[in-house]
């Protein structure tokens, strides 16, 4: 597997966007908790426990909660969630969330710290590993999946890169309609880093 060609994503609402531009890159949970309230798209109890429970053995015992999550699929089980309003955003919220893209080779040129999981980095029965073959070993066939009953877990294998995540690092935005990609472009026009941004509707319940 080229590393280069293992995109990663991670999702937020679009709202949150001016924010990460001002910081340059994305934080971790844990570094956020200091800073100006973002719109929390996910779980709180479960983001509480990546922040206070679940450790990565693999990289110093570091808290989930201390990483930037990607997931290395669109149209993730968690999207699912947050779309059907199961974590307290109002159903149909997924018109405002963009996945932001990037690769596995654009973390390793990073030199940060990172960890793959072998699913949804909140449970308690997951493993974690940061060595290449890890990521080989993943279930590909429920990651690529658009019919993924039975492997919700699998399918939510995340790589998480320790404390931050720079903008440069980026390469593109998937939007769900073009209103949102017209506001992203909007964000971006005056930055020395351009990206693409494309309406990707098949990224989207």
């Amino acid at each position: 597997m080229n590393p280069d060609e293992i995109l990663i994503y991670h999702i937020t609402d679009v709202s949150n966007l001016p924010g990460i531009l001002a910081e340059g890159g994305l934080h971790s949970d844990a570094v956020m908790a200091g800073k100006v309230p973002s719109l929390v798209i996910g779980y709180d109890h479960i983001k509480l426990r990546r922040l206070k429970e679940l450790t990565v053995p693999c990289c110093g015992n570091r808290f989930v909660g201390e990483f930037v999550p990607f997931y290395f699929c669109p149209r993730s089980p968690m999207l699912l969630a947050v779309n059907n309003g199961r974590t307290g955003r109002p159903p149909g919220c997924q018109r405002t969330i963009v996945h932001l893209v990037s690769t596995l080779g654009a973390v390793l040129a990073s030199e940060r710290d990172w960890a793959v999981s072998s699913g949804n980095a909140g449970a308690y029965h997951t493993t974690f590993d940061n060595q290449l073959l890890a990521v080989e070993s993943l279930d590909w066939d429920a990651i690529r999946a658009t019919q993924w009953a039975g492997r919700q877990h699998q399918k939510s294998g995340e790589l998480l890169v320790a404390e931050f995540f720079p903008v440069s690092a980026l390469q593109m935005i998937g939007c769900h309609n073009s209103e949102v990609a017209d506001q992203v472009r909007g964000m971006f026009s005056m930055q020395t880093h351009p990206l693409e941004v494309r309406v990707q509707p098949g990224w989207y319940y």
